[in-house]
């Protein structure tokens, strides 16, 4: 069974028990461990999870990563869609309730891919880490981690995530 690492950096604890819901069927399918990653304000240079999602990263050795934002649930399909990859790495569409964000390489950047909208193989990441006084540092992290692997990739034109649904 692969081990998927579900990292929260949480600012929102009352969200918590939903985000746990729709964690619970991907446990038949997957090693799942969720980290959740507290924002103390340690690290004040730090917007929006970036720090919290730097110290997690250089927690976890091997595996599936999955970044799980604190305002947000699993998409109901997107376990079983996952145990299907057989890539290093996937971006998938987003379901943003009145329009889908799509996915393909040329939206591999920075302002076009949300950081809900993909899974990567921790061997893939590497040493890259997310800036942490740039809003924008999950389309600048996934650029990297795409334009240093652009072949290990995979796509699937299906809403797999939702973008703020517990807004």
């Amino acid at each position: 069974m692969d081990r998927l690492t579900i990292i929260t950096p949480c600012s929102r604890p009352q969200n918590l028990p939903a985000m746990a819901e729709s964690i619970k069927p991907g446990r038949s399918l997957f090693d799942v461990i969720w980290m959740i990653v507290f924002d103390n304000r340690e690290c004040l240079e730090s917007k929006v999870g970036n720090y919290q999602r730097n110290c997690a990263l250089d927690a976890v050795s091997d595996g599936w990563i999955y970044f799980l934002d604190d305002d947000t649930v699993l998409h109901p399909d997107f376990f079983s869609e996952l145990a299907k990859v057989k890539s290093k790495a996937v971006a998938f569409e987003q379901d943003l309730e009145t329009w889908v964000r799509k996915v393909a390489p040329s939206e591999m950047r920075c302002c076009h891919v949300d950081m809900g909208q993909v899974a990567i193989k921790r061997e893939v990441i590497g040493d890259i880490r997310f800036t942490l006084n740039i809003y924008e540092a999950d389309g600048i992290f996934i650029q990297s981690v795409y334009e240093n692997n652009p072949g290990v990739w995979s796509f699937i034109d299906k809403p797999l995530s939702y973008y703020n649904k517990l807004r």
